[in-house]
């Protein structure tokens, strides 16, 4: 009886000591949006440019795409003096074309399209799921460890950089 109290003391003690391992490192985690901040489209002031995408000019307005944001709008009918006018907030955006005053661009899995006047935009039209085969958000864009995303946050909408801790998924 004395040895099996001293092999659970023993036991014990042990499993006491034992620690997970914890793990800091660089990884992206989800950046979550509701349905209905997903789906507003706004025209907003003037925002700083962080992840470049595709410019497209029309007359003399040149609009450059802010990957999963927006576009950005610059007036160049002064090309040495270009002046920022505006940024069209659009989650998920990463296509762009206009024609005939009217903005084309992705709204996540949607084609919309807006049209600008008066200092307000209106979305003329959604095809819903347009881009479903094409728009995955659902991992990060690089490989490696990133947070697993939880559905019950909503929808993703795009991936941020920072130190987790134990970061359960990876690709």
């Amino acid at each position: 009886m004395k040895n099996i109290l001293y092999c659970l003391a023993i036991v014990l003690l042990l499993m006491s000591c034992w620690k997970e391992k914890r793990e800091e490192v660089l990884a992206y985690a989800p950046v979550y949006g509701s349905d209905a901040d997903i789906k507003t489209i706004s025209l907003s002031g003037t925002q700083a440019l962080e992840s470049g995408g595709k410019i497209y000019v029309y007359n003399n307005m040149l609009y450059q795409v802010e990957t999963g944001k927006g576009i950005h709008i610059t007036d160049i009918s002064n090309p040495a003096l270009p002046i920022k006018t505006g940024f069209l907030k659009v989650a998920g955006a990463q296509e762009l074309a206009i024609k005939d005053n009217l903005v084309f661009t992705n709204n996540m899995k949607d084609l919309v399209v807006v049209k600008i006047e008066n200092n307000a935009a209106t979305t003329i039209r959604r095809l819903p799921e347009t881009f479903k085969y094409l728009f995955n958000n659902s991992r990060p864009p690089e490989r490696g460890k990133f947070e697993c995303p939880d559905p019950t946050k909503g929808t993703v909408i795009g991936w941020q950089k920072k130190v987790l801790v134990n970061p359960a998924c990876s690709y």
